[in-house]
Formats: C-alpha cells, structure tokens, sequence
C-alpha cells in the first residue's frame, strides 16, 4: 500500500497500488465524414413555367456557415437542379452531372433530355449508396413533349414525377400548404404560383431555423427564357 500526506491535517490517505496502474479510460468520437448543411428547396410545375427555389443560408447545427450561397443549378438551358442537405457533396454532385452531359454533347452532337439525366442521376446516386452523396436533389425543367416537370430524389436515388414538391429542413411545413392550395385552386399562373413560393418561404424561415436570410426563385419559361430574383428572408 501507498501513502500519501494531507498538508492541511497531516492525515494519511492510503489507496491499493491498482488503482496507479490501471489505464486511463479516454472517450473516442467516432469519425463522421457528413454535415447535414439543411436548408429548403421547393419546385412549382405549371403549363408554361417552372418556378425553383431555395434559400441562401447553410447551417452547421446551431451555427449559420453562409448567408448568401446558391442550392440552384443550372444543368441544361431546359433543366435545373436543386439541393438540400450537405452543400459540399452538391458540388460534386453537380460538377459530376455536368461532366457527363458535356460528354453526351461531344458524342451526340445534342443536349440530354429531361428524363436522360433524371435517370443519370439516379445512376449516379444508387451507385454511391454505401458512401452516399449526402444531398436531397429535385431535377426540374421540359421534357422531350414539352411538358414541365419536376423530379424529387432522396439521397440513394429513389425519384418519383410530381407537380411540385420542396426538400429539406421546412420539407414537412411546405407540401402540405402546396398540396392543400394547388389542389383546391387547380393550374397557378406564373404569379400566383411565385407569390404562393414567397408565402410559404416566409412562412418556413419563420419557422424553421435553418431557413433563412434570402430566397432565390429561378424561373424557366416555355420559350426558353429563364429569369433569376432575390428576395429578404428572416435574418436571424
């Protein structure tokens, strides 16, 4: 046994020599190579137009990283691509899409179709299904018919057509509004339907605190004309 003197009182502790010799117990973070960046997107698919939208700021939990970055993607001058989820792995995704469709280009002399890349990215994303690309896409835009269109992902590349829908962190608050105005008023006007993506992103930045700052609309017209707007959100 070991000894040790109390200075105050001069009293004896004494303690097994075990308990020096046993290893300190050290906690280990398991390593995790994603950071969910959240944010809102949503989609609004008319006759003659399709309205994208996202806000500009990314969090890293309770932290805002940006306030003024894009989740907008032109891919095509038919098609755009959007994202939630972990802005670093958008990216690649997105540098990954435009790659291959400069490659169909040289090889076909033509750009892809709507549904071309939507199955391309769905490729892509079921094949990085172990180590996913952590983003929650929605692919809008023309398709060969001339229809308007829009593609909602998750992250291992399941995907469904839909009218319109939203991704991210104020997901849950946005479609059931959508589905609850569109399905009562039947086809929005191009108007109708941004001031409808302006009141439910007000409302979702209100809400949700990874939402916020400023929301980008992008516009995609049946002539061809694609028209980008900014507009203030909640700031803090």
């Amino acid at each position: 046994m070991f000894s040790r003197i109390n200075k105050a009182d001069y009293t004896y502790d004494y303690y097994h020599p075990d308990e020096v010799s046993a290893p300190i117990q050290q906690k280990s973070s398991q390593f995790n190579p994603y950071i969910n960046n959240e944010g809102t997107t949503m989609a609004i698919a008319g006759d003659d137009y399709v309205i994208v939208a996202a806000d500009k700021r990314l969090s890293n939990s309770y932290s805002i990283v940006s306030r003024d970055t894009s989740k907008i993607c032109k891919l095509t001058d038919n098609i755009i691509l959007s994202s939630s989820g972990m802005y670093a792995d958008f990216i690649a995704l997105q540098r990954y899409l435009k790659a291959r469709i400069e490659i169909y280009r040289s090889n076909n002399k033509k750009d892809p179709t709507l549904d071309n890349i939507a199955q391309l990215l769905s490729n892509t994303l079921y094949q990085k299904r172990f180590f996913p690309y952590y983003c929650f896409t929605t692919l809008c835009g023309k398709n060969k018919d001339g229809k308007f269109v829009c593609f909602g992902y998750d992250a291992i590349g399941s995907y469904e057509a839909l009218p319109n829908g939203a991704q991210g962190s104020g997901n849950k608050l946005i479609v059931p509004v959508l589905d609850n105005v569109i399905e009562r008023k039947g086809k929005l006007t191009e108007e109708e339907a941004k001031q409808l993506v302006l009141e439910t992103m007000n409302g979702t930045a209100n809400r949700d605190i990874h939402t916020g700052d400023k929301v980008e609309i992008v516009t995609l017209r049946r002539d061809g004309r694609i028209s980008k707007e900014e507009f203030p959100l909640r700031e803090d």
